[in-house]
């Protein structure tokens, strides 16, 4: 089921099936901001991940010496979420542990998405509630996919993904199974803070760095629009489109946790950057659209 929010200068759209953003319009600029889900290139728009990121090898893992499946990204877009609260100018949605969701994943929560529109653009707001009685891991990460170009007679390649407050920015390796290879190396791709757009970025999948500063900004020197998307206390920043395409769209993927290693089933036990949340505790996580 669509549902809509609005306000003064915005209209955004979201599907209770994964909790997913379908449509950012701006009234202001006559803008469409995010991806519209042509599946010639991507049918989707903005997936929520949780409580994994990426794949696993073999889509398993282990946990206290018990073996679980667990699908690309986690089990969001799989998931109807209940609408909690519809206020017109935000939404939450929500979803909690179940037999089905423990079988894959064995702990209780809560996990809840708001989308809340704002005077320059949109916050999705994701809240992670333990509601078990022992430690839970999990990871988090944003998927949204905006439109490129964004300006009348501009094409892909006019465009950049900079990141204004980037210290010595590393790119994360992965194989050619598109799982996690386990080191770092310096990249060209980021120069001076700033990414240049080309579709054969993407031949090798996401683009994955640390060291971005928590903020990337798409937009175009002979353009008008962009948009700014700031991450805080996401360590890992993701540049997608489709492999092996010419797709009109990027996605800007924060990230706060790694996928599998190759040739690993990994014990998330023993994963430094899973995130623990003690029993009884609750943890949010935003990310903020400027959209100009």
């Amino acid at each position: 089921m669509i549902e809509r929010i609005e306000n003064e200068h915005y209209i955004a759209e979201v599907n209770t099936l994964g909790a997913q953003l379908t449509r950012i319009y701006s009234k202001d600029t006559d803008t469409e901001y995010l991806w519209n889900g042509d599946e010639t290139y991507w049918k989707k728009h903005a997936p929520v991940l949780f409580p994994f990121v990426g794949r696993l090898y073999d889509g398993k893992y282990t946990y206290k010496g018990n073996v679980y499946e667990m699908t690309i990204h986690g089990f969001c877009q799989q998931a109807e979420f209940a609408v909690a609260s519809n206020t017109g100018e935000a939404i939450t949605l929500r979803i909690e542990s179940n037999e089905e969701r423990k079988a894959m994943y064995p702990f209780d929560f809560v996990f809840s998405v708001t989308y809340r529109l704002t005077d320059q653009g949109l916050d999705e707001v994701a809240v992670v509630e333990n509601t078990g009685k022992s430690e839970m891991l999990y990871g988090f990460g944003g998927h949204p996919g905006f439109n490129v170009p964004l300006d009348k007679g501009l094409q892909f390649e006019d465009y950049s993904v900079t990141f204004p407050d980037a210290g010595k920015v590393e790119r994360r390796i992965f194989t050619d199974n598109h799982l996690d290879a386990g080191y770092y190396s310096d990249t060209d791709t980021v120069k001076d803070g700033k990414m240049a757009l080309h579709h054969n970025l993407f031949d090798d999948d996401a683009v994955v760095l640390r060291g971005t500063g928590e903020r990337a900004v798409l937009s175009s020197e002979k353009g008008k629009r962009s948009v700014e998307v700031t991450y805080k206390g996401a360590p890992f920043c993701g540049i997608w489109h489709s492999i092996g395409v010419k797709a009109p769209f990027v996605c800007i993927e924060p990230w706060w946790i790694l996928p599998g290693r190759d040739e690993t089933m990994v014990d998330i036990s023993k994963r430094e950057d899973f995130i623990h949340l003690e029993a009884g505790k609750t943890n949010t996580h935003i990310i903020e659209m400027k959209l100009r």
